[in-house]
């Protein structure tokens, strides 16, 4: 009997606590529930370097350059999922193929949208104006990177959060690529108002590009918006009214290649992500139509850029020209899966190269591609002149990294490209080319100048499909697939995102229908 008496207490005082409990207001269950052992915010200036972090190795040096590297014939795909995309079997469809750039690309907008949220008034980093310019930077550039790939994407119901950090909406709508430029365009004009300002608490050393610069910052959204506004070309209302205003963004960008944005933070343990993709997979050689465009021209890039195939020693340099027996290029579209029968690019071994977010020599293709379009190719052929000594210094930079790399492993024959030797092959072998047709030799030179080690293939595969909307097919290449017109979304979203999946379909769409931009309708 005591002992069922004790068992009704007990359950009376349960009871009892229960309705107690359930009196509680939901403020202070929220309180109960709160983690007050752990932080659950931090700085803005400690969440931008993780953006930095993964827009630069992640979304720009990541897939989106490997892949884009065998699209644009930098290099061509012997093995695996590069052979397949070479071939063009399976991978440039496929919704895994970019499923992990996807993914991280909402991550890392996220992250920047966190930073710009919390430097509002009133929030955690209310003051910090230069740490907030360089976030809305940062989330103008990978909006940027999703349209640029994905064509019509999740965007703005996309990558927000709620006050516990859950997604804000668990199948974000798809918008428009044009609204999304819009969105994109608007948050390089917020951030060029904000950098003007000043940090209450620095970002400093966090910032692992420009520590805190907000004047380089600044010249950078000024460069986007000349990369952009290009970019947007093939729907200009007025073409010459948006060169005049490239020229206008150029003038107030990068004055050298000392301001250009670059993550240059690599070393023996740090490497470089192209670095590191071919150490581990070897999965890209020596592109038979990127050795004709330098042999034709006869390109200091020829002797330095190029190495022997691994079957017949590896890695002696100096490739003289297409007859030299060390010279095996695979043919685009139809190579062997063999990772030992052909040469290779340099800029594999290029360990500590940068990666690079935009590039002075990128800015002066832009600035001399505008005066072109304006007829004024006098000051074109100047400025061309600017961007190729450029572009040549760079891919010397990524060469000397690898000999580094390599060591004694590399027997370099060939002197190195200095700047005298540059501007001898601009006056040379450019400059009568150019006079033929101003325009398409400096597109081939801006091709040419971003092959590397650096994640400019990214930037290469948007200006490729740019040019073919706009009918202007400069750039020569040879493989006789279909080429692909954006990149598939990723299986994260196309088996859970309902509005996503109806979107994917098959994945047959990546080659029958272009961006927005480049004059489709999605």
């Amino acid at each position: 009997m005591r002992t069922i008496s004790n068992t009704i207490k007990g359950v009376f005082a349960v009871s009892l606590f229960s309705v107690c409990l359930i009196g509680c207001s939901e403020d202070k269950m929220d309180d109960i529930n709160k983690d007050t052992n752990h932080t659950n915010s931090v700085d803005a200036k400690f969440i931008l370097t993780d953006v930095i972090t993964s827009t630069a190795f992640s979304n720009v040096s990541g897939d989106f350059n490997t892949y884009g590297s065998a699209y644009v014939e930098y290099e061509a795909g012997v093995d695996n999922q590069l052979y397949n995309a070479e071939i063009r079997l399976n991978e440039p469809t496929a919704a895994s193929t970019f499923n992990n750039t996807w993914t991280g690309l909402y991550t890392t907008l996220k992250n920047a949208r966190i930073a710009i949220s919390q430097c509002e008034e009133g929030l955690r980093d209310e003051g910090n104006d230069i740490t907030k310019g360089i976030a809305l930077v940062l989330a103008a550039y990978n909006g940027a990177l999703l349209a640029d790939m994905f064509g019509d994407t999740p965007f703005s119901e996309a990558a927000l959060i709620d006050e516990n950090g859950a997604p804000v909406y668990m199948n974000p709508k798809i918008d428009k690529q044009e609204d999304i430029y819009k969105t994109v365009m608007q948050e390089l004009d917020d951030a060029i108002i904000s950098l003007q300002g000043s940090d209450r608490s620095p970002i400093s050393t966090y910032d692992l590009i420009y520590k805190g610069n907000a004047a380089n910052w600044t010249k950078l959204a000024y460069g986007l918006k000349a990369r952009y506004t290009m970019r947007l070309m093939n729907r200009s209302g007025d073409i010459n009214g948006d060169m005049a205003k490239i020229l206008e963004y150029v003038s107030k960008s990068f004055t050298s290649a000392a301001e250009q944005a670059e993550f240059a933070i690599y070393d023996n343990n740090n490497i470089n992500p192209y670095y590191g993709f071919n150490n581990d997979r070897a999965g890209l050689v020596s592109s038979q139509s990127m050795g004709e465009k330098l042999i034709e021209r006869q390109d200091p890039r020829l002797q330095r850029g190029l190495l022997t195939p691994s079957s017949v020693s590896r890695v002696r340099t100096n490739i003289t020209g297409s007859n030299d027996p060390n010279y095996v290029p695979a043919p685009n579209g139809s190579p062997e899966q063999n990772m030992q029968k052909y040469s290779v690019s340099t800029f594999y071994y290029a360990s500590t190269a940068p990666s690079i977010l935009m590039s002075y020599h990128e800015l002066k293709f832009l600035q001399a591609e505008a005066l072109c379009r304006l007829n004024r190719t006098s000051e074109a052929e100047a400025v061309l002149k600017e961007a190729v000594v450029a572009g040549i210094a760079n891919a010397e930079r990524s060469i000397e990294s690898a000999i580094e790399t390599l060591g004694e492993g590399i027997n370099v024959t060939a002197e190195a490209i200095t700047e005298d030797v540059a501007k001898t092959y601009f006056e040379s072998k450019v400059k009568p080319l150019f006079i033929a047709n101003s325009l398409k030799e400096t597109m081939v030179q801006k091709y040419l100048a971003l092959w590397g080690a650096s994640g400019e293939a990214t930037e290469t595969f948007s200006d490729i499909r740019r040019l073919k909307a706009l009918g202007e097919n400069f750039i020569t290449l040879k493989n006789p697939g279909k080429y692909p017109l954006r990149c598939p979304y990723g299986n994260s979203d196309t088996t859970t995102n309902p509005e996503v999946k109806a979107a994917y379909g098959d994945g047959n769409y990546v080659y029958t229908e272009p961006v927005w931009w480049a004059g489709g309708s999605r």
